[in-house]
């Protein structure tokens, strides 16, 4: 426990405690407060920053957060259904971006870098996947996750050459330009890090930064695809802030793009895994698609 906790405990006296993951949540006499020692960023900044740009939906930083020890007034969260939350926290998104975007100018070299990297993800996860399909086929004996893999593998290979394809169609759409929009991205989006109750506060700022919108909305998706509607998402967010015709077509490129899977000894969790990988490749198809 930090020095700065210390103080603040002796000075409080909660007569509870908890942890919960990275930040202790403190009962006390004069009210309920969390507090997250050794913040990443400075919470002080970036609250002002936001305070400017009229966006409010923060839990209330207490006077008493130091550089060591951020502290929060504690707010109670409503149980409600996950669609509607989904719902929720994308307006938020939504909103915060609108707050805090600008056009940035840039060299066409930033553009080349996103096109190179990209698509050295794509050849090498083609290269991945076509050696395991190889090694698969040719197998004497077909455990379960291997032939489900062989049963999938069109699926796979479609989304990497659509990808490669979109990819192409994305960087003959932008290579010429010399702005790009940027706005505050969370940077770490999950239903979780919304707490509704007569207000709203959106949570867990550590990995903010200023880029695309794109990454707010692909690492929500990354996230959460299992357990919303993305489609309506997508529409409630571009209701609000309506993304670029390049930001939309980078957005549904990366969602199409495979992951990477590591099949181990537990046959059963390798299972586990290629089955999700063809969900998720069939639900980021299905949204493209429509």
């Amino acid at each position: 426990m930090n020095r700065s906790l210390d103080v603040f405990i002796k000075l409080y006296k909660p007569y509870e405690i908890r942890r919960i993951n990275s930040v202790y949540v403190f009962k006390t006499m004069n009210g309920n407060y969390v507090c997250k020692c050794n913040p990443k960023i400075d919470y002080n900044k970036l609250y002002n920053y936001l305070y400017s740009r009229g966006f409010n939906y923060l839990p209330i930083l207490s006077l008493d957060s130091r550089d060591d020890m951020a502290v929060f007034n504690y707010e109670d969260d409503v149980v409600i259904d996950t669609y509607q939350k989904g719902v929720d926290l994308i307006k938020l998104v939504a909103l915060l971006h609108l707050k805090t975007s600008y056009f940035k100018n840039i060299t066409s070299d930033k553009y080349k870098e996103v096109y190179d990297n990209i698509t050295s993800n794509l050849k090498y996860l083609d290269d991945l996947y076509n050696k395991m399909f190889n090694t698969f086929l040719y197998e004497d004996y077909f455990v379960p996750s291997h032939y489900l893999f062989l049963r999938n593998f069109s699926l796979v290979y479609n989304a990497i050459q659509y990808s490669l394809n979109e990819l192409d169609n994305w960087y003959s759409l932008i290579k010429d330009k010399n702005r790009e929009r940027i706005v505050l991205v969370h940077n770490n989006l999950r239903l979780d890090h919304l707490l509704k109750n007569s207000n709203e506060y959106l949570i867990s700022w550590d990995n903010y930064t200023y880029d695309t919108p794109v990454l707010d909305l692909y690492h929500f998706y990354l996230n959460e695809w299992m357990n919303v509607d993305f489609k309506n998402i997508y529409n409630v967010y571009n209701d609000t802030f309506s993304l670029l015709e390049e930001e939309d077509k980078l957005f549904k490129i990366l969602i199409s793009i495979p992951y990477k899977i590591d099949l181990g000894e537990d046959e059963y969790l390798n299972c586990r895994k290629v089955r999700e990988m063809i969900n998720y490749l069939n639900n980021s198809w299905n949204f493209i698609s429509t």
